[in-house]
């Protein structure tokens, strides 16, 4: 399992400026959307969730998410990274604003994105969410905003995506 590397940004809603690279073909991802070969690099920011339920009683909920390339290969090493749990304040309406650089991400491939609240034997999952590829890797700015929960229309994720740039990871 490869675990990203965890970055900080200064504020919640802090964006860098984008930029269109060029692959080694001559090929531009970004803004342009054309799907160059090989991997990428990804900016992933988790920032908050809406309406959790309630699901541990007796410890308390601590709520924490973990982001997974759904890679389309099965032979690829698992990619993924997770936040820091949530244990004071407002669980059932979780803030972690946290980014992660995620690599490698091929095109196509979707991101998963799992809320789980731990308890004192383990972990249950409060729900799932997908952003498919052609939502962020088109776009100049990548995607910013809130996923629907699978099976849960109250339970929303905002989250926040984009390109990085190549890859330094040949997976």
């Amino acid at each position: 399992t490869y675990i990203a590397q965890h970055t900080s940004s200064p504020s919640p809603t802090y964006m860098e400026p984008t930029t269109t690279y060029t692959t080694g073909g001559g090929q531009a991802y970004g803004a342009a959307g054309q799907y160059g070969a090989g991997a990428y690099k990804l900016a992933v920011s988790i920032v908050q969730a809406q309406n959790l339920k309630h699901m541990n009683h007796f410890t308390g909920d601590k709520p924490y998410v973990v982001c997974e390339v759904q890679h389309s290969s099965h032979h690829e090493t698992r990619t993924k990274v997770q936040t820091k749990e949530v244990t004071i304040g407002d669980t059932m309406n979780p803030q972690w604003n946290e980014c992660f650089e995620v690599e490698p991400w091929h095109p196509g491939e979707t991101l998963v994105f799992t809320i789980y609240d731990k308890g004192l034997l383990g972990s249950r999952t409060e729900g799932k969410a997908e952003l498919p590829a052609d939502l962020f890797f088109k776009s100049p700015n990548g995607w910013t905003g809130a996923l629907p929960i699978e099976g849960h229309p109250e339970m929303l994720l905002h989250v926040s995506v984009r390109v990085l740039g190549p890859s330094a990871i040949n997976a």
